[in-house]
């Protein structure tokens, strides 16, 4: 029993598991987590732009070197283009997904997932098609960096579910597939 400020006494029920008074609520500021990954994945889908951009500049230039198979190069250079394109839009995904993450929605979070699985697809269909004149003979090179690309794949997936893992992140229940 514990007196109030009234001077009556008044009974304090204590929670045998934490030691704390029953019916305590405990405030605590949210968790910064979604503002610092919806800022990472603003500024690399920025550099993204940035490095589409230059593939398609530089892809357009290529179509103009002289070269003894310029078929060839001229097909790669197409190809490059479109890559690039589509790069160009996954990058604006990126974007758009870093700016809902910001916000604390957690369809950006399934917006992030769908651009990196498309991009790391992207990688493979581009591996796949590069002219076999252009690419590693003993194809090692092709091995290493669809290992590689799969990996990465992962380390980003989980770096952008970091706000769902975190406690008291103030995601909100939206999703991109309507329910």
């Amino acid at each position: 029993m514990q007196p109030d400020p009234y001077g009556q006494q008044q009974q304090v029920m204590i929670d045998p598991n934490t030691g704390l008074p029953a019916n305590v609520i405990i405030m605590q500021q949210p968790s910064q987590a979604p503002q610092v990954v919806g800022i990472l994945i603003i500024i690399y889908g920025g550099l993204n732009v940035l490095a589409s951009l230059l593939g398609l500049f530089g892809a357009s230039m290529l179509g103009s070197v002289e070269v003894d198979d310029s078929a060839l190069l001229d097909e790669y250079s197409m190809q490059l283009m479109v890559f690039s394109l589509a790069a160009l839009v996954l990058s604006a995904v990126t974007i758009v997904s870093g700016v809902w993450i910001n916000n604390r929605q957690t369809r950006g979070i399934h917006l992030a997932w769908v651009a990196i699985g498309l991009s790391m697809l992207m990688s493979f269909i581009q591996g796949a098609i590069v002219p076999t004149e252009l690419t590693d003979p003993s194809g090692y090179g092709q091995m290493f960096g669809i290992v590689a690309n799969v990996v990465c794949t992962m380390i980003c997936g989980v770096i952008v579910a970091i706000p769902l893992m975190v406690a008291n992140s103030g995601m909100d229940q939206s999703s991109l597939i309507p329910k």
